[in-house]
């Protein structure tokens, strides 16, 4: 998974510098439950939760690059799946909230509204057991003239990233064992 911010400076105009995260690994669970059968396609609801460690590829001068950042999105949404057999594509959306932690001493997390789109197909070998093989974009919406990653100590205080109305927007692409009951 991967990701990036777009900044603006303290006078709030856009600077056109960007954070880039690490590409790296996250852990997710969905849970789906029946919905709607809709003769051969239906629909489920679906809980998703993703949560992804990062460190900073890239970022302006003013941005430490040793921070570290906890991202967690929790979503509930729908999928809805096509076709009939051993082979289902679907697609699926969610929203929610995505929780973004930084590792260091003196920042504040911050909780913010997230939502998530996937596309992707179930392979059903068997009845009960299978493969689900997706990719799915993961947004963050940061309020509107926000900081993030504020805090104050001994040497003084700071945010080290400003928004505006801005997205962090990141992408994965997971396989994973389905298990139906």
């Amino acid at each position: 998974m991967g990701g990036s911010i777009d900044g603006e400076n303290d006078a709030g105009e856009k600077t056109g510098e960007e954070i880039s995260l690490d590409d790296d690994s996250t852990f997710g669970l969905l849970i789906n439950a029946p919905f709607q059968n809709l003769g051969g396609a239906y629909t489920e609801w679906e809980f998703s939760f993703h949560r992804q460690s990062v460190g900073i590829d890239e970022a302006p001068a003013a941005v430490d690059p040793d921070l570290g950042i906890d991202i967690t999105h929790y979503l509930v949404g729908g999928t809805y799946v096509g076709g009939e057999g051993s082979v289902r594509p679907y697609l699926s959306a969610g929203i929610g909230a995505a929780h973004l932690s930084p590792d260091a001493p003196g920042y504040d997390s911050d909780t913010v509204f997230g939502f998530g789109i996937g596309l992707g197909a179930h392979f059903f070998p068997e009845s009960r057991v299978g493969l689900r093989v997706e990719g799915r974009a993961l947004g963050s919406v940061i309020d509107s003239d926000s900081v993030v990653f504020c805090g104050s100590g001994p040497e003084g205080s700071g945010c080290a990233f400003r928004a505006s109305g801005e997205l962090l927007l990141q992408w994965e692409i997971m396989t994973g064992v389905t298990f139906r009951f």
